[in-house]
């Protein structure tokens, strides 16, 4: 019984010592989805928005909270993000030739939009409170 337990703490130490039983922080971090994959996904549940970057400049229109266009490299995929505001602003990620996600901003928190995946042509789109109309980003 001993000889089991003194094998036992020395497996143990030799696993411990070259990382036996460990993940390395970039298989927890990886990506649930890449490209067209991520259509209509969340970009925080998926892991998209760790690294993600901002195409400038960030939407403002009328007034209101900015609406910023994020892309993510590593899931090739993009997304809008709206800065902590009223609710009755609206904005949405475009696809070219195809449908949009919306969102509204939040009082409490900044509110993003489900993502598109980067093969598609996209845009950033907000919603003027006052008119109905709306301005748009550039195409990428």
């Amino acid at each position: 019984m001993q000889s089991i337990r003194t094998l036992t703490v020395a497996v143990v130490a030799v696993l411990s010592l070259f990382g036996g039983g460990t993940v390395s922080s970039e298989a927890v971090t990886a990506a649930h989805c890449r490209g067209s994959a991520c259509d209509g996904r969340n970009p925080h549940t998926t892991g998209c928005d760790k690294g993600a970057t901002e195409l400038r400049p960030a939407i403002r229109g009328e007034g209101g909270p900015g609406l910023h266009l994020r892309v993510s490299s590593r899931c090739s995929a993009a997304w809008v993000l709206f800065d902590k505001g009223d609710d009755a602003w609206e904005g949405w990620i475009q696809i070219r030739k195809g449908g949009s996600y919306p969102v509204h901003a939040s009082p409490s928190r900044p509110a993003y939009s489900l993502m598109v995946g980067t093969s598609h042509a996209y845009r950033a789109c907000k919603k003027n409170v006052t008119d109905n109309g709306h301005v748009c980003g550039a195409w990428h």
